[in-house]
């Protein structure tokens, strides 16, 4: 006899999370300050790469691999495009860190509108530097954890039959097996049995963990008040 095995919500996003080791890269053009930053963070027991140039890095980045870029504003792009916009235009889908020289007031604001988790000014403060690698770096592995737990269920929804997904949508919408019987004019003995496959098939055990799944897929939106 075969059993399924449902694992919890929280034992799912455990379960793909520490599949790599996470990279720290550090994108800056003096050699000095590269080989500084990196023994920094690699007192503290992560990975560095270093490089002086973006093209070096687009070669050796590793988008399996989690992690964080450190981006000096100096590094230029290409024909007046900036750093950032080439990462994204690439693909580089890590949490960036910009350092500038201190009171580059406009360069900060102009990072974070670009995508920039984070703005560190010169010099930089060991301890500042760390903690803010270490939240970078639990970011990007929250990103992709879920990412992971939406794909998975992205492929659970995927099995229903429409009849079933259009079940899933109104039991996630709070109505009752009679109500529901009523919207789809079906018996509410079919609503029961369409709802106990939906949550068979979603592996939710309760109603409030298909909620959960439902609002991951974006079936089901967050309530914002008015205003």
């Amino acid at each position: 006899m075969f059993y399924t095995v449902i694992l919890p919500f929280s034992d799912v996003l455990e379960t793909v999370s520490h599949c790599h080791t996470p990279i720290v890269y550090i994108l800056d053009p003096e050699a000095r300050l590269r080989d500084s930053l990196r023994r920094l963070v690699e007192s503290v027991g992560l990975y560095v790469r270093t490089f002086g140039e973006i093209e070096a890095f687009l070669t050796a980045y590793q988008p399996e691999q989690p992690g964080c870029l450190l981006l000096d504003i100096r590094i230029a792009g290409r024909a007046k495009v900036s750093a950032q916009q080439i990462l994204r235009e690439q693909g580089v889908d890590l949490p960036v860190i910009v350092i500038a020289p201190r009171g580059d007031v406009a360069t900060a604001v102009n990072a974070m509108k670009q995508g920039a988790i984070d703005f560190l000014e010169k010099p930089l403060n060991d301890q500042w530097f760390l903690d803010c690698i270490h939240h970078a770096v639990a970011e990007d592995q929250h990103r992709r954890r879920t990412r992971a737990w939406r794909q998975i269920l992205l492929s659970r929804f995927e099995t229903l039959t429409p009849r079933e997904q259009d079940i899933l949508r109104q039991v996630v919408d709070g109505l009752s097996n009679r109500e529901i019987a009523e919207q789809l004019d079906l018996s509410r003995k079919t609503v029961e049995v369409h709802r106990a496959k939906v949550m068979q098939k979603m592996e939710a055990r309760t109603l409030s963990q298909l909620i959960r799944m439902a609002m991951a897929l974006g079936i089901l939106k967050l309530y914002a008040p008015d205003g």
